[in-house]
């Protein structure tokens, strides 16, 4: 299955490589001829067949996936502890943050000090 997949990726690479040089090379005849035209349907098709081919290589060569589980994993990452836990920066995040509160607070506090801010 390895040599099949590898073929097939093989095979689409160099497929879309020739369909870009036959793009490139369309273009700079149809500049020099100062045409207007679209690119060809063949080279259209080319690519969207090479890109398949290629992406249907790499699907089929890739390992089978393998089940997580989910506690299993933050089970781990807890143990091992440091900045590896990828929730970390939403775990630990402030939440709405009460404007009046803070403003009753700093002027408790500003009148403490003797400073007589009006509010």
């Amino acid at each position: 299955m390895a040599v099949i997949s590898r073929l097939l990726v093989l095979v689409g690479l160099l497929s879309l490589f020739h369909a870009a040089y036959s793009a490139h090379e369309f273009s700079t005849l149809s500049t020099k001829l100062h045409k207007n035209a679209a690119l060809p349907l063949d080279i259209k098709l080319e690519t969207l067949v090479s890109v398949f081919l290629a992406c249907f290589g790499l699907v089929l060569g890739s390992e089978p996936l393998k089940p997580v589980s989910w506690s299993a994993w933050a089970g781990q990452i807890e143990r091992e502890g440091g900045g590896a836990n990828p929730f970390r920066g939403l775990e630990e995040r402030l939440g709405f943050m009460d404007i009046r509160a803070q403003r009753r607070a700093f002027t408790a506090w500003a009148k403490q000090q003797g400073a007589g801010v009006k509010s």
